[in-house]
């Protein structure tokens, strides 16, 4: 059977999809689909231009193609393991953060008893007996 140059075009383009490497479409969007009007429109033709009734061999093509992307794509989660996910991240985002806070405090005692030391030294009041510094262990 003889194939002209538009269908010729429409399988070129059909290839181009497949390849991921598509002039007009973008095939790596989430919502990208092999449809007719995917390969109308990287063939630079309209949308209703590829019909089953003038090229049923292409249209069979383009579904097959479908059907192989939608089984080599990963499985979606459902709704509740999103939300699952959702809350273990938001459970070790607050641990992070509590974490983070108490070594924070921490630092701060640590630099606060260093510039009361800082002042005491400069100011004389190390050598007087009523000044007592709070010893914090090093918890590093």
């Amino acid at each position: 059977m003889k194939v002209s140059n538009i269908e010729k075009e429409y399988w070129d383009a059909l290839e181009r999809l497949k390849s991921g490497k598509s002039k007009i479409v973008d095939t790596r969007s989430t919502r990208f689909k092999f449809t007719k009007d995917a390969v109308g429109r990287e063939a630079g033709r309209g949308k209703g231009y590829v019909r089953h009734q003038r090229y049923p061999e292409l249209c069979l093509a383009i579904s097959d193609a479908e059907t192989c992307r939608q089984q080599n794509s990963p499985a979606t989660p459902s709704a509740t393991a999103k939300i699952e996910q959702q809350k273990a991240l938001k459970n070790k985002a607050r641990d992070d953060y509590s974490r983070l806070k108490d070594e924070y405090d921490l630092l701060m005692i640590e630099y606060l008893n260093v510039v009361r030391r800082n002042f005491e030294l400069e100011t004389g009041l190390v050598d007087s007996t009523n000044v007592n510094l709070i010893r914090l262990p090093n918890a590093r």
